[in-house]
């Protein structure tokens, strides 16, 4: 397989992770698209870039915001480094899919407006304090 891009393999595994989440299969996600599930898992693995078409479709179908195939996408591989003081990294994946999906899923469960801030901003503590440590 050729190398993919980074920008590829992010919205792809943005892809992957929302379709569990959903507890839908390849097929499911390629009928969606009108394609094979073959393809659907070449998008999934970033091999072939999704369309923008393609994007907006699934947001509709999947009810999300465009932006959510996006979301976690700084740095280097999203291109300049634009007015960022100092862009953050990027990696091909920002943390494991089971550990995103269990993230989110817990993340879902929460109602309380003021509940959800209190757990980004944890996050976003615990990613900017513990950032450089080595994975165990």
């Amino acid at each position: 397989m050729k190398d993919t891009s980074p920008i590829n393999r992010h919205i792809g595994a943005r892809l992957r992770l929302l379709r569990e989440k959903l507890g839908l299969n390849q097929t499911e996600l390629g009928a969606i698209l009108d394609v094979t599930y073959q393809q659907a898992q070449k998008y999934e693995s970033g091999a072939v870039r999704l369309s923008a078409e393609a994007l907006f479709l699934l947001s509709r179908r999947l009810s999300v915001d465009v932006a959510y195939f996006f979301e976690g996408l700084t740095g280097h591989a999203a291109g300049a480094a634009g007015f960022a003081e100092q862009p953050a990294p990027y990696g091909t994946q920002p943390a494991s899919l089971s550990d995103a999906a269990r993230l989110d899923q817990a993340f879902s469960r929460i109602r309380s407006r003021k509940a959800r801030g209190h757990a980004v901003a944890l996050v976003e503590l615990v990613a900017k304090n513990f950032s450089d440590e080595l994975a165990e």
